[in-house]
């Protein structure tokens, strides 16, 4: 670790050295133009579930992360994980075998057993509602126009947001007319062809896109294609009434390499042993949003939304297979009240919402162990208040209340036996403070409450195989204390102290009778607990530099007894990364021309399926440096993009599992690509008409 991390803090010193050599040259060059700041305070959705008003960062009790379209640009981000991954709180690691789907860890929750970040796009959220899972390779990147992250517990945003809420906010048509197409190639057969176009037409607006996405893969048999098309049209007739329909379709075909044993990894890092494995999945989906001006204040918002999933995934490991296709239909509404009042100097921002949410899953699969066919019904229902006072000018109280309730209704085809209904309901609150005592200063503070509902897989689907449907939800409060520094001009800092309390956790324990293999209990405590530090600073107008460090400790905090050995207090949790440090450099020496840097560290891991941390192999601490480089002239721009420059061998997830080969547990790795590049050609075409 010290040695990768001693290599890293060696490139960011060259960086660095290298600025101050270029820098008096771009002072001589730019003695006339006027310097720019930083951009101050951005202005940030409040928290609430739709975007009906927005708030100022410094009114905000909590940290809050925001990737722009300029920021998703200037890094060439192929997914949304890739926008993600210079926040401080996440860490990515692929555990299935190609680009595009790997896994967000949040504050230490990762999808291990569950996903606990909940994912919404323009209010919806799009969490399997039968596993929670979050699948990010449905929402193409070309339509995002701007990605806030809210660690920690959210109460508005509903349940299983245990590590906090991403919210993805999509674009739309502007005030003038725009068209941009886009081609690129790269290392591994990859093609992108991308065109979005958006314009007014009188009180209406328009935006389409749509994406043609191949590439052969680093591994053998890890082909990947992706096709999509959004559609957008807007009709604003005044400043009071904005509607918007969308309709989106993705259609995508991803093979999954799998993880390699040690022995397979040291022969070729490049091979499969599972060359079979593949995911394919449609997905169409329609959203109507609209919002109204009231008199005194007052607006309302809504959101009606229909989507439709059709998944085929096919798994095949050493000693077992299986192939699984499902349908999932889900049908929601979201309604929200907000009134914004100044009296006296002092702001006060209300929020009243609910929502209703169903969706049916059906389910069959073929495998090893025989064929199963699954009706699931969910049906969830939501209330949620939030206010923001400001009791002085410079103090601010907030204060959030949600209920949730989530029925489960469970039907297997095959074995009746299975069949079951279950209901969960909770009140989750929150509560904040921000103090600012001078202009360039902010330090907040925030409790909170979150939960997680069992899924279904965890409740009904294996009886006497693993499933318990007597499992409570997981809990969470969290705690959280941190500050805003604008120290000069060009200067911002962030840090957060963050503490979550976890109950009820969901382990697979054993059954020590031997009457059963075992079952899923709510079979103990962790705590993940640390520090994220940002810092931002522009010191010429040509030159940004940005840095972000995150120290994550999430460890078991409770004794539970699994096969033969002991989770222990003090156990680390598994794939969650102690240290995480990254940091980018962008420079532009010339107009149009913009070069850019940036390098991320992580820290080792413990492997999933090692809980009780017996077993001494840790997934290894990795450095990997990439840059970009762009040239604009006119409309067209030429980008070029290099990524894990120094070729480093790494992996960024390890399962400890049994090796049919061998009749014994073994340590299975996910190799990562080494150096790859990709270049392309941007168009882009403006006020036109």
């Amino acid at each position: 670790m010290a040695r990768r991390l001693g290599n890293g803090i060696a490139v960011f010193s060259i960086l660095a050295a290298a600025l101050s050599m270029i820098l008096p040259g771009l002072v001589a060059r730019a003695a006339t133009e006027p310097e720019e700041e930083l951009v101050g305070e951005e202005l940030v959705l409040t928290a609430t579930r739709l975007p009906d008003m927005i708030q100022e960062l410094r009114r905000v009790p909590a940290q809050v992360y925001v990737i722009t379209r300029k920021d998703i640009e200037q890094q060439h981000a192929r997914s949304v994980q890739d926008a993600l991954r210079e926040v401080p709180s996440i860490v990515t690691y692929n555990g299935i075998g190609n680009s595009l789907q790997p896994t967000l860890d949040l504050r230490g929750f990762n999808a291990q057993p569950a996903s606990g970040v909940s994912v919404f796009v323009d209010g919806v959220r799009i969490n399997d509602p039968d596993s929670n899972a979050v699948n990010l390779d449905l929402v193409p990147i070309q339509d995002v126009e701007r990605i806030e992250v809210f660690p920690g517990a959210t109460a508005v945003f509903g349940a299983n947001a245990l590590g906090g809420a991403i919210n993805i906010i999509t674009r739309r048509g502007g005030r003038s007319p725009q068209t941009t197409v886009e081609g690129a190639w790269g290392s591994y057969n990859h093609y992108r062809l991308q065109a979005t176009t958006s314009g007014p037409v009188k009180d209406f607006d328009y935006y389409a896109s749509t994406t043609w996405d191949r590439e052969s893969g680093f591994r053998d048999e890890s082909d990947g294609r992706v096709n999509s098309f959004t559609g957008r049209l807007g009709y604003r007739p005044s400043e009071s009434t904005d509607l918007r329909l969308s309709y989106g379709y993705v259609n995508n075909r991803l093979e999954q390499a799998g993880t390699l044993g040690l022995a397979d990894l040291g022969r070729n890092r490049e091979g499969n042993i599972s060359p079979t494995d593949f995911s394919a999945t449609e997905q169409s989906a329609v959203t109507l949003q609209g919002r109204q001006a009231l008199p005194a204040g007052f607006s309302l918002a809504g959101t009606g939304y229909y989507r439709q999933i059709s998944r085929d995934l096919l798994t095949v490991g050493l000693s077992s297979s299986g192939r699984t296709t499902t349908d999932t239909d889900t049908t929601g509404g979201i309604l929200q009240l907000s009134h914004a009042q100044r009296l006296w100097g002092l702001r006060n921002d209300l929020t009243l919402g609910g929502e209703i949410r169903h969706s049916g899953v059906s389910t069959g699969s073929t495998s090893t162990f025989g064929p199963s066919r699954r009706e699931i019904d969910e049906d969830t229902y939501g209330l949620y208040a939030q206010d923001a006072l400001d009791v002085l000018p410079n103090l601010t109280l907030t204060g959030a209340v949600r209920y949730d309730r989530t029925k489960y209704g469970f039907e297997d085809i095959i074995a009746p036996v299975n069949n079951g209904n279950k209901t969960f309901s909770r009140v989750t609150p929150r509560a904040g403070v921000t103090y600012t005592p001078w202009s360039r200063l902010t330090l907040y503070g925030n409790y909170g409450e979150g939960f997680r509902v069992p899924t279904t897989d965890e409740l009904f689907a294996f009886a006497g195989l693993g499933s318990n449907p007597d499992l409570t939800p997981v809990k969470t409060r969290t705690y959280e204390l941190g500050a805003r520094v604008r120290a000069l001009d060009w200067l911002e800092m962030t840090g957060a102290y963050f503490l979550t309390d976890v109950r009820d956790d969901i382990l697979f324990v054993p059954d020590p009778t031997g009457v059963t293999f075992g079952e899923n209990q709510n079979a103990g405590k962790s705590r993940r607990q640390g520090v994220e530090v940002g810092v931002r600073l522009r010191p010429h107008a040509r030159v940004d530099l940005q840095m972000n460090y995150s120290y994550t400790d999430a460890r078991y905090r409770s004794e539970t007894a699994l096969f033969g050995t002991t989770i222990h207090r003090g156990d680390r949790v598994a794939l969650v990364p102690l240290h995480r440090v990254s940091g980018r450099l962008t420079i532009r020496p010339l107009d149009g021309l913009e070069l850019g840097v940036d390098g991320q560290y992580v820290g080792q891991q413990v492997l999933l399926n090692n809980e009780t941390n017996q077993t001494p192999f840790r997934i290894q601490d990795s450095f990997v440096l990439n840059a970009q480089a762009s040239y604009t002239w006119k409309s067209a721009t030429l980008f070029v993009q290099g990524m894990n420059l120094t070729d480093a061998k790494y992996e960024t997830y390890g399962i400890y599992a049994f090796d049919s080969r061998s009749f014994t547990n073994n340590v299975f790795l996910m190799p990562a690509p080494g150096i790859n590049v990709l270049v392309g050609l941007r168009l882009k075409f403006e006020n036109y008409y």
